[in-house]
């Protein structure tokens, strides 16, 4: 494990800590299908603790199920319940905020252009699972 990569454990964990042990402060999202998501899509290509833009677009490439480029609401819902990713009401929540010019379908241009650097909150050209978490958490709630 590199030096930076066991810094940010460390200091993933004393948040959490932290935030356990003052019941005042919030408490860090999670959610174990999204780490699922993110771990899934990272071993795609190369297991290094981030998602680059090619390992987003796998993810995107799944969901378009008849591989025509664009996510329609029926698409996502299908694939959504096919992994067991959660209820539907977070499906269509997180389909609806991923469809970022509203048209109704999520499209490679501009709605995975404007999620990928959504989705990279720091803008380092990759997704931390941190990252991915808590942005999947903030979209489907």
């Amino acid at each position: 494990m590199g030096g930076s990569r066991i810094v940010k454990l460390i200091c993933l964990l004393a948040l959490i800590v932290g935030s356990e042990m003052h019941p005042s402060r919030p408490t860090i999202p999670d959610d174990p299908k999204a780490r699922a998501i993110f771990m899934i899509a990272e071993m795609n290509r190369t297991a290094d603790g981030f998602l680059t833009k090619d390992e987003m677009s796998d993810i995107f490439i799944k969901f378009d199920l008849n591989g025509d480029g664009i996510i329609d609401e029926t698409e996502f819902i299908a694939h959504w319940t096919l992994l067991s990713l959660g209820d539907l009401d977070h499906a269509v929540t997180l389909f609806h905020r991923a469809d970022t010019d509203r048209d109704g379908r999520i499209s490679k241009n501009p709605d995975y252009s404007h999620l990928f650097y959504y989705f990279d909150r720091d803008m380092d050209g990759k997704i931390s699972e941190a990252e991915f978490v808590s942005v999947w958490f903030s979209l489907s709630s």
